[in-house]
């Protein structure tokens, strides 16, 4: 009779602890927010940068692994505006069939490369988070941005100004919103908010509407240059 008494509790053991084990291993429901971005007509405003830094606990980040990636594409930067966590990289691919020299305006993530058609470059790993501008030497219309963050948690709002994040926890986060055109200080704004439940959305209205995107074309035919 011991024996089976034993037995009994050696599978109800065994059970419990298959089912402790279940649960434990079951990742953690993520904190989504959504936030949607408007201008001062209520007009929703897609492609600007929308990122979350936790105002706690900020010195253990996750990283964000995903490869940045700007084409040279028609003689342009696509996309024209980007974001990346500070610490990445960014991999340039001249789809063109023409030879770009790339640079960064000024700032701390300094670079400068020549990239022959068909060919990749990648920069070194930008540790100052800051806004790049970039540039070619060989055609000088040609514009582009980076933004470098503090963060992993950021993107860029989709054509209905939209744009949903995954956090780590409840609690305080800053949302920023930030757009080369968006005539503020630092080119952005800012907002604290308190998440208090799984899943919420919070609307944001900037205080100007953006300026005009610089035209992203030149004449067609242009001297060659020997060096290049």
């Amino acid at each position: 009779m011991q024996q089976l008494k034993n037995g009994v509790s050696l599978k109800v053991k065994t059970k419990l602890s298959l089912i402790l084990a279940a649960v434990i291993s079951q990742p953690l429901l993520a904190i989504e927010i959504t936030v949607q971005v408007f201008d001062p007509t209520e007009q929703a405003v897609p492609d600007v940068v929308v990122y979350a830094t936790p105002l706690m606990d900020i010195e253990n980040l996750a990283v964000n692994t995903n490869q940045l990636v700007i084409d040279q594409a028609d003689t342009k930067f696509a996309p024209y505006v980007t974001v990346l966590q500070k610490g990445q990289t960014i991999k340039f691919i001249n789809k063109d069939d023409i030879t770009h020299h790339i640079y960064s305006v000024s700032g701390e993530n300094r670079f400068e490369f020549k990239i022959k058609s068909g060919n990749e470059r990648m920069t070194q790993r930008l540790g100052t988070a800051e806004e790049v501008a970039m540039g070619c030497n060989i055609h000088d219309w040609m514009s582009g941005f980076a933004l470098v963050v503090d963060t992993p948690y950021f993107g860029k709002t989709n054509a209905s100004g939209r744009l949903t994040l995954e956090l780590p926890e409840l609690g305080q986060y800053q949302i920023t919103v930030w757009h080369p055109q968006l005539e503020t200080d630092g080119n952005r704004m800012s907002e604290t908010v308190t998440l208090t439940e799984a899943a919420q959305s919070f609307n944001l209205t900037l205080p100007k509407k953006l300026l005009p995107i610089p035209e992203q074309s030149g004449q067609d035919d242009f001297d060659f240059l020997e060096e290049y």
